[in-house]
């Protein structure tokens, strides 16, 4: 009897010893991806200076082989002056999540709110903008706070130049920066420890593409997207609260826009 009690607390030990001895791992990875944006949508002017646009968009990704996400937005642009405009815009979002071979199918849905201003200028024959967007992501989902902030906040920061021209092509190219505003920072327990913020740019945008004007009613846009993103994920165990894991995954995605546009 003795010697079985002794094997138990021999056996206690060494687990106790090695869950004391438990570090948290940390993986860094980078990846490409070839995506796919396809969007229609409707101005219905209100007013001289009020705009109301409905849009409906597919985005695929794994190079064009699945659906990343659907998305119906409906905005509103209101231009006081020809060097400013102010608008907002709601998007209800579908998101698909699972694997390349199809399984572990499901969907889930967030809700976006954008409220941006935007500066234009004329020099010339450029046309050039600063647009400053902040995008709140409201998820329709149960999350962990210290892993997915509900809602997640975002500086969207554009400066974008476009060249006029008497044919009815456009070109155009732009910057944009993502700032998040609320990212969580990585505790070592997530039930114990208060939530901090360590905010980051997790997305560098890089655009080139071009207007076309079919008439006076009907547009397209044709455009290249290069995406380079960075994002911070946290792990914590589900019992204790203890950092399990951290990571930084960096993808460059390479997407093909096609955008059509019909006005009231």
């Amino acid at each position: 009897m003795k010697k079985i009690l002794l094997l138990v607390a021999t056996i206690a030990i060494s687990v106790g010893a090695v869950a004391q001895e438990f570090t948290p791992t940390y993986r860094e990875s980078s990846d490409s991806d070839l995506q796919g944006r396809f969007k229609v949508a409707m101005d219905i002017p209100l007013s001289q200076k009020v705009k109301l646009t409905w849009g409906e968009q597919l985005r695929t990704k794994d190079s064009f082989r699945s659906v990343d996400k659907i998305l119906s937005s409906l905005s509103v642009a209101y231009t006081p002056w020809k060097f400013l405009e102010v608008g907002t815009e709601y998007a209800f979002v579908n998101e698909w999540q699972g694997k390349q071979d199809g399984s572990d199918i499901r969907w889930r849905t967030k809700h976006r709110w954008n409220i941006d201003i935007t500066e234009k200028l004329t020099a010339g024959r450029f046309e050039l903008s600063l647009r400053e967007r902040v995008r709140m992501e409201f998820r329709g989902y149960e999350a962990n706070k210290y892993t997915d902030p509900n809602p997640f906040t975002t500086l969207r920061t554009r400066l974008k130049a476009a060249y006029k021209n008497p044919s009815r092509w456009k070109p155009y190219a732009y910057v944009e920066l993502y700032t998040t505003l609320n990212a969580p920072k990585r505790v070592e327990n997530c039930l114990r420890d208060p939530l901090e913020r360590d905010n980051y740019i997790n997305r560098v945008r890089i655009v080139l593409g071009s207007e076309l004007k079919i008439s006076d009613k009907h547009k397209m846009d044709f455009h290249y997207m290069l995406n380079l993103n960075r994002t911070r994920k946290t792990a914590y165990f589900h019992d204790s609260g203890d950092l399990n894991s951290w990571s930084l995954k960096k993808v460059a995605a390479h997407v093909i826009c096609i955008d059509y546009k019909f006005s009231l």
